[in-house]
């Protein structure tokens, strides 16, 4: 069997399970939070979301297009979460995690690139945008089970602030509450909702409205659920191409470009945060970088 018969097979198992009840895209699914509050157009929503979750009160935002470099992935294109900025100036940086993996340095260092890379060259540090981090897990962990609660705010300076939801401890919480707008919104965002309750969130919550009529598109479109399901192939191909590297013995070439191609990027970030007065140690939980190391830059 040729290559691309054999993609065309892997297709056509996944998609076949795509119809069934139990395969249907849940909110937390990437794909379908991408296409609910990620998409130029899903403004109105993505305000009610973050202010939901953040307890701010944004009036107006911009949804910004972010994708991790073709060079990455083969040259196939796989866009990240949601990035918007606010009117406030502040940058949002929305992720989800639906699988079993530490995010907290992930997310650390993406904050911290995402707030060096907000000062053009000739600027004053002073204009850097402030951003605000929001993963949203939707799975336990060794870590996360040590967290008592649901949610987990953490300033880790004044540039730098995260909020942690983890959908597995909210939704054993018995004292839900939907007057509570953060509450309203990881019950929109729970596929354990019931649906009489989803309708009273999304009463209570108007804009959230736009995003279900979103939702229950892709579930009744099977070239929705077909555009999931490449995605879905996509990933597998690059594990695969990746693993047949290895096996060929090219890959540890490549990996050696990419840590380099990495360790310049965490010294660059590293030296932006030392100038802008950002504490050592600070520096050194963002970039993995010795304190002493930071010293001396």
């Amino acid at each position: 069997m040729n290559e691309e018969n054999q993609r065309f097979s892997k297709l056509s198992k996944i998609t076949k399970k795509s119809y069934t009840k139990d395969r249907e895209l849940k909110p937390l699914n990437d794909h379908a939070i991408k296409r609910m509050f990620g998409e130029v157009g899903c403004e109105e929503q993505l305000i009610a979301l973050i202010n939901g979750l953040t307890g701010r009160n944004i009036k107006s935002i911009t949804i910004e297009e972010k994708e991790i470099p073709r060079e990455l992935y083969n040259d196939k294109e796989i866009r990240l979460d949601i990035l918007a900025r606010a009117d406030t100036g502040e940058l949002f940086n929305i992720e989800v995690q639906l699988r079993n993996v530490a995010m907290t340095p992930r997310t650390i260092f993406y904050g911290s690139r995402l707030l060096t890379k907000s000062v053009k060259k000739g600027q004053n540090y002073e204009t850097m945008s402030k951003v605000i981090s929001i993963t949203i897990y939707g799975s336990q962990s060794k870590e996360r089970d040590k967290n008592e609660s649901y949610y987990k705010y953490e300033k880790t300076n004044e540039y730098l602030e995260k909020h942690e939801f983890i959908m597995p401890q909210f939704e054993k919480l018995e004292n839900k509450d939907i007057n509570n707008p953060q509450h309203r919104c990881l019950m929109f965002l729970s596929n354990k909702t019931d649906p009489q309750t989803r309708k009273e969130v999304i009463k209570m919550e108007p804009k959230l409205a736009k995003a279900q009529k979103i939702m229950d598109h892709l579930n009744s479109s099977p070239q929705e659920i077909e555009l999931y399901e490449n995605r879905e192939l996509t990933r597998m191909d690059i594990q695969n191409a990746r693993q047949n590297d290895k096996a060929e013995g090219r890959e540890e070439g490549r990996e050696e470009g990419r840590e380099e191609g990495k360790e310049e990027e965490k010294i660059e970030i590293a030296t932006n945060l030392k100038n802008i007065g950002i504490a050592i140690e600070d520096i050194a939980k963002a970039t993995n970088l010795s304190t002493k190391f930071i010293k001396n830059l």
